[in-house]
């Protein structure tokens, strides 16, 4: 549905279920007052009414449309609406009016004219109109909530997406100054290891300047991390180690780009061993209607029962599994378990399991 407006289907509909609604009201007065139900004359004099209002809906959408009740100043959309409801409320009294005289007068006996004088009705005609009015003053009203509640959901999507371009992008200079740290310090003690690392550093920028969408695949996701940990292992060299063990059954679910190299990026600045070393695990399970993606290390871990730091990686992590998921995503920073007996930390992020599409 647009923000502008609501479908016509909508409008006919409306008019039909109020028509429907009067029947089945004149049907159970009839048998209230203890008199026979005429059920077809009801149905063939209310639904008369509403039919023509039916037939008048691109009309009344034409001046919802055109006058919003928000537009400015307020004055002219309710004088205006004002004026149409009059109008139409007065051409649908008198079609609905003539319908009957004129079937009367092709069909029957009596001359056209004659039909039309002897079914004059003022007292008719002028219930006709008010009751017309009010269907447009409800017609109004109804659209008027769904134009707002359209416009608002439409906000509402355009502010979540803002914020997570602006959490993606705190990210992005935060992660370039530290690689671009690393390949300085190879730039004249091994040109070919800094030359390697220039090549997968234009691989990421490629990835992260041309990818628009907000979730990819795990598989993507991985490739792209594939790229960032050459980068640090040509710079730590062997004091890194990363295991990856990801279930084959999870490599085409919706995954949040980007997510992974700022926390192993966490890992690697707080995760270091007391010999400098740092072993990283990284896996990837389903647990039932949840991907379940835990990153382990063998650093300082939680000593005298303090936490781990929460450095940027980590809050915006937490941020963007909000925006993206609400409540059915979590991040979870506790002991790693089986990664050494000093210690280490896992963070354990938890989202709702969906493939992306391929």
């Amino acid at each position: 549905m647009q923000p502008e407006g609501m479908r016509t289907s909508r409008v006919v509909a409306l008019a039909l279920l109020v028509g429907m609604f009067f029947v089945a009201q004149e049907a159970l007065i009839q048998l209230a007052s203890g008199n026979r139900v005429r059920l077809l004359n009801d149905i063939d004099v209310v639904l008369r009414f509403w039919v023509v209002w039916a037939i008048l809906t691109p009309f009344v959408l034409k001046a919802l449309r055109r006058w919003p009740l928000d537009a400015k100043p307020m004055y002219v959309p309710i004088v205006a609406h004002m004026s149409v409801a009059a109008v139409l409320a007065s051409v649908h009294s008198v079609i609905t009016l003539s319908l009957y005289p004129i079937a009367r007068g092709l069909f029957g006996t009596v001359s056209l004219r004659e039909a039309l004088r002897q079914n004059a009705n003022p007292v008719a005609f002028t219930s006709g109109v008010f009751t017309g009015a009010f269907f447009y003053a409800v017609a109004l009203m109804v659209y008027t909530a769904v134009r707002f509640r359209t416009k608002s959901a439409a906000l509402e999507a355009e502010l979540t997406q803002s914020r997570l371009d602006t959490l993606r992008s705190q990210l992005r200079p935060h992660f370039l100054f530290n690689t671009l740290n690393a390949i300085s310090v190879f730039m004249t003690e091994d040109a070919d290891k800094a030359r390697q690392m220039l090549l997968h550093l234009s691989t990421l920028l490629r990835r992260s300047l041309d990818e628009e969408a907000h979730e990819v695949s795990l598989r993507q996701e991985l490739a792209f991390v594939d790229d960032y940990l050459e980068i640090q292992r040509g710079r730590f060299g062997d004091q890194l180690l990363v295991r990856i063990d990801v279930d084959p059954a999870v490599l085409d679910a919706r995954f949040p780009v980007f997510l992974l190299q700022p926390l192993l990026e966490n890992a690697m600045e707080h995760g270091k061993a007391d010999d400098n070393h740092t072993t990283i695990a990284l896996s990837a399970r389903r647990d039932d209607d949840q991907l379940r993606l835990t990153l382990e290390d063998d650093g300082p871990g939680v000593r005298d029962g303090a936490m781990v730091r929460e450095g940027i990686g980590l809050r915006n992590t937490r941020a963007r599994l909000h925006h993206l998921y609400g409540d059915a995503a979590s991040v979870q920073l506790r002991p790693a378990s089986g990664m050494t007996d000093s210690g280490g930390a896992c963070v354990e992020i938890r989202i709702p399991f969906s493939e992306a599409p391929r």
